[in-house]
């Protein structure tokens, strides 16, 4: 009976118990609470996949978004926080506050923990990194277009120096990080990287120099402006001698480590368009004078081609009675200004690329084809390319992968233009012609029957002929790629292998007319360039990490080098039948010459990555070449570096104002070998048949490798909540035993020898700011500067030299190195002098020639990149301006225009003459004002700018370019969605659209260019370089 009781009494309350457990589960059914949104990316709207999507009060509740970036999470109660956590973007914090559709918009943030390619295309976490790296996305790069990679580079980067030539729409660029390493002027770029595999930079010239009138060289390019913007998907350049120590002897003078797109697991194919249009004008153009002509009245050559004749009529420039051309019986004199636009057209320049990428878990791919077609501001110029890239990867195990990347450039143009001063230079030219002479009547340059040029001066081709009759042609074929191979024996130990190769053949034609100033007999010229390298490598790796404190990466390889170039040469000035162009119409004994070098270089490398409790990281790495163009005495050189990283803010919780703080420091010792075949006595074919040529320069067995030391310390910080972030370098590199070649006694049978000589010191500081200073729901505006200041000094040269010429410009101006002087000295004639810095003028009043001086240095004291962007929903404003402060440069524009009479420097003095401001010597050593009136003619003609003055002709080349803008709108997501397209993004962009200088007639940025080898601080009647605007658009599917 106890028991029934007992029974009867558990039964009621576990009824009790029951009721109230089910009445709680009830009511907790009806608090729950279920939610639906969509996540996208703040900056163009574009859904985002696989974000994760969790109530904060429990991590474990969540959810993540799918491929239309949507979401469904059932949460406690409808005030409940939600949490969206995302790769690459900041943590969103969004209260419910009973809603129940949520739309999250997150931002892209500045991640600390961002992983970064490294040499060897090893991928690391920055914050681990002991020396200074600097990143930028392929969007980046081709928002705003440029026929060349390097200038999309321009103003971007710290301590990276982008200078584009104004050598005609294949112009090359050059760049320079942390300056100039060494004596010779070619060899300080860096090293270009393109997924995994270095590729060829070089610039094979053709026409010896810019100021040989009847060799004039044309700009085919260099090699890194063939890499195709679209395929990128992001640039890390490695700027330290300890960032880039493990690419070997070509890295002494950094890296840029590209990485092309590849494709990703995805549902279905991913299909991209994009198309973009951009036309381009002159950024500047010599400013006219219209005041006065010419007057001289032959209508074919003339001896006298100035523009110092009579006034033009008083209130209208007319063409002139007794003008070529004009004829009083049947024309009327008209109103007509002379303009250096006449000249030149408005550029096209169009992109297209399709590209459709896809994959699972075992496979992935994406492939791209892109069209260029460029015409240039300059008539009947152009150039066309197409490219081809495929990426995959693949997955026969889940411990084996293989990667496949392959791009194919197909190069060509009907025409390109010469550049620099000579008589076959458009610029050149049009500086000489009369200002009341119709551009019009010299369109129709031949006069028949005698085929004579019609012109008004006999030092330079009439400019519509060079225009289109001065051929410079080239078809390249140019194919480099990769495929390697990764697998891993357990989890900690990997080994991958690597062949990677970099081949092009670079075909070339040139022909002038009969009739042309310096090719009388007309010329055709044909020129092969044949470039090979293969690159293979072995990794060896071992990833450990011990009592959870320490991680350890331990790894050894090797690479070998095989490098192969080949170039012929063939030029007759002389044709058999007038208008054809062939090998088989030269009359004469051709000019030859061949040349085929070979190179070889085996090494072997390790590297130690060590790090504790996340916060403390040591690199250590070491690196052995053997070089088959160094003596076999010295073809063995050695390269250790140390860097080392600590970040304190992994000891402590992270507060609200500094939030991320690395020091970091690093030393590094690099080597490099010299070009092929300067060891031994080696022959090249000669004109003549069967023939051969002594080498110009002595071979020295006793060469070393050259060998570059350089220290860094570091610091990286970010402050409230990432708004600030600011990475600061200061580097100090030894550069010592450069391989150079110094002129001897031509009495010895040669011209020069080969030495190791020179040491040069290059200390400075780069600076990195990027912040967010206005954050909002819907608004963000962002900044970023990039701040470079780097000082050069030549400590020392070979034995008791006192100058060695780096480069040479027109009539004796020349780059010098002198000891205790700066890398990018100018040295030229000056003006003589008072001690009190009057100029002194001879007894016909024009200013006398000094001797030769230090006319300034060419690199900036300190460069600027100021980027701003603001971005409103769906739209985006970006704009970068490009600043450098000192530095300067040689114009021969302004010494040429002057002479010439055609700039308006010269209208001082045309009626009364003029007095030169300075004074006269006495004959007892004493100095009186000068007094001499001189005619304008004589004054300005050889006069007081003379061509030799380096001080009178150069200027302070400091500027402020408006280097990018573009303004785009991104279609709201849900809107593309309906039309079936995953994203549409439209834009209007810009480049060059403005330029702030006080440099006369030109953009300070012109280099010279001879041969092959680009010369800073040098303008020589170069083009003009190009403003561009037009508009973009993209399609995704």
């Amino acid at each position: 009976m106890r028991n029934f009781q007992l029974s009867t009494v558990f039964l009621e309350k576990g009824k009790a118990v029951f009721t109230l457990l089910f009445l709680f589960f009830l009511s907790a059914l009806q608090a729950q609470h279920i939610v639906r949104g969509t996540v996208t990316d703040q900056d163009n709207g574009s859904p985002l996949i696989g974000v994760s999507v969790f109530e904060e009060s429990t991590p474990s509740n969540g959810t993540v978004t799918d491929i239309d970036g949507k979401f469904s999470l059932k949460v406690s109660s409808d005030q409940a926080t939600i949490v969206a956590s995302y790769v690459g973007f900041e943590r969103e914090r969004v209260p419910l506050e009973g809603r129940a559709e949520l739309a999250i918009a997150m931002y892209a943030s500045i991640t600390l923990d961002e992983v970064v390619v490294t040499a060897l295309g090893i991928q690391r976490e920055k914050k681990a990194l002991g020396y200074a790296t600097q990143s930028l996305s392929g969007d980046e790069l081709s928002a705003v277009r440029s026929t060349n990679l390097i200038n999309s580079l321009s103003g971007k980067l710290a301590g990276v120096q982008v200078v584009g030539a104004s050598n005609g729409i294949a112009s090359s660029s050059r760049v320079v990080i942390r300056g100039e390493n060494s004596l010779n002027i070619n060899n300080n770029s860096p090293l270009f990287v393109v997924d995994g595999i270095p590729v060829n930079n070089n610039i094979y010239g053709v026409g010896s120099s810019s100021i040989d009138q009847a060799d004039m060289p044309t700009d085919y390019g260099n090699g890194a402006a063939e890499i195709n913007p679209e395929d990128i998907e992001s640039v890390n350049v490695l700027k330290g001698a300890a960032a880039s120590a493990l690419y070997g002897a070509r890295a002494a003078n950094g890296v840029i480590v590209i990485t092309t797109k590849s494709g990703k697991e995805q549902q279905g194919l991913g299909v991209s368009f994009s198309s973009s249009t951009l036309f381009s004008n002159p950024l500047r153009l010599p400013d006219v004078q219209n005041q006065y002509g010419g007057g001289w009245g032959l209508e074919y050559y003339s001896d006298f081609g100035t523009n110092f004749g009579p006034k033009l009529d008083a209130g209208l420039n007319v063409l002139q009675d007794g003008s070529p051309g004009y004829d009083s019986n049947t024309e009327e004199p008209f109103e007509y200004r002379y303009k250096l636009e006449d000249y030149f057209q408005t550029g096209l320049a169009t992109n297209n690329q399709v590209s459709i990428s896809g994959g699972n878990e075992k496979a992935t791919f994406r492939l791209s084809y892109t069209n260029s077609y460029n015409e240039g501001i300059v008539p009947n110029t152009n150039l066309k390319r197409n490219y081809f890239n495929l990426n995959t990867a693949f997955h026969p195990a889940k411990n084996w992968s293989i990667n496949l990347g392959a791009n194919y450039i197909k190069s060509n143009s009907d025409n390109l233009p010469v550049a620099g001063y000579g008589g076959q230079g458009l610029m050149y030219a049009i500086l000489w012609n009369y200002t009341n002479v119709d551009v019009d009547w010299l369109r129709n340059y031949w006069v028949e029957p005698d085929r004579v040029q019609r012109n008004i001066f006999t030092w330079a081709d009439n400019p519509f002929l060079i225009i289109n009759e001065h051929i410079n042609a080239f078809n390249k074929d140019r194919l480099f790629g990769v495929i390697s191979s990764t697998y891993n024996f357990t989890p900690d130990l990997s080994l991958m292998v690597r062949v990677g190769t970099d081949y092009s053949d670079d075909f070339r034609w040139s022909r002038r007319p009969v009739g042309s100033v310096y090719q009388r007999n007309g010329m055709y010229r044909e020129q092969d360039i044949n470039f090979r390298e293969t690159n293979a490598d072995f990794l060896l790796s071992y990833n450990k990490r011990f009592a959870r404190n320490f991680s350890t990466k331990i790894s050894v390889g090797g690479n070998r080098l095989d490098q192969q170039t080949s170039e012929s040469f063939l030029e007759g000035r002389s044709l058999s039948i007038p208008g054809i162009y062939t090998l088989g119409n030269i009359n004469v004994q051709p000019s030859m010459y061949r040349y085929n070098g070979k190179k070889r270089v085996n090494s072997l490398y390790a590297f130690a990555n060590i790090g504790y409790k996340d916060f403390l990281y040591l690199d250590l790495t070491a690196r052995n070449d053997w070089s088959s163009t160094l003596p076999a005495s010295e073809n063995s050189y050695f390269y250790p570096s140390a860097s080392l990283s600590f970040v304190p803010t992994e000891l402590w919780a992270p507060g609200k104002g500094l939030e991320y703080l690395k020091l970091r420091f690093n030393w590094a010792k690099v080597g490099k070998d010299s070009d092929p075949y300067q060891l031994t006595k080696t022959y090249r074919f000669a004109t003549l048949p069967n023939s051969v040529t002594n080498p110009a320069s002595l071979p020295n067995e006793a060469l070393k490798p050259e060998q570059t030391a350089a220290t860094e310390v570091g610091v990286e910080a970010s402050f409230l909540q990432r708004r600030i972030s600011a990475d600061i370098s200061l580097y100090n590199t030894v550069s010592t035993n450069q391989i150079i070649s110094f002129a001897v006694s031509e009495a010895s049978g040669y011209q020069s020898v080969f030495a190791n000589a020179g040491e040069i010191v290059n200390k400075g500081v780069e600076v990195f700011l990027s912040g967010v200073p206005v954050r909002a729901k819907h608004f963000e505006w962002t900044l970023g500067a990039n701040i470079t200041a780097n000082r050069s000094k030549v400590n020392e040269l070979y034995g008791g030299l006192e100058s060695y010429i780096i480069a040479e410009g027109p009539d004796g101006v020349t780059v010098e190195a002198r000891p205790g002087g700066r890398m990018g000295d100018i040295y030229g004639n000056s003006y003589v002098r008072t001690s009190d810095g009057q100029i002194v003028f001879g007894p016909n009043g024009i200013p006398l020639l000094g001797p030769r001086v230090k006319a300034g240095n060419y690199n900036p004291d300190w460069m600027l990149g100021l980027s701003s962007g603001f971005s409103f929903k769906g739209w985006q404003l970006y704009g970068l301006f490009d600043i450098r402060q000192g530095g300067i440069i040689y114009s021969y524009t302004h010494a040429i225009g002057t002479e010439s009479g055609i700039l308006p420097s010269s209208l001082p003095g045309r009626e009364d003459g003029i007095i030169g401001e300075g004074v006269v010597e006495n004959p007892d050593g004493t100095y009186s004002p000068n007094t001499t009136v001189v005619s304008a003619e004589d004054y300005y003609y050889g006069g007081v700018y003379p061509r030799e003055n380096a001080e009178a002709n150069s200027f302070d080349a400091s500027y402020v370019k408006l280097r990018e803008l573009s303004l785009s709108y991104s279609l709201p997501a849900t809107l593309c969605q309906r039309i079936g397209f995953k994203g549409i993004t439209a834009a209007i962009i810009g480049s060059n659209l403005a330029l702030w200088t006080d440099v006369p007639n030109i953009d300070p940025e012109a280099q010279a260019l001879n041969g092959g080898t680009l010369v800073p601080g040098f303008e020589v009647t170069q083009l003009p370089s190009t403003r561009s605007y037009g508009f973009k658009l993209n399609f995704n599917f």
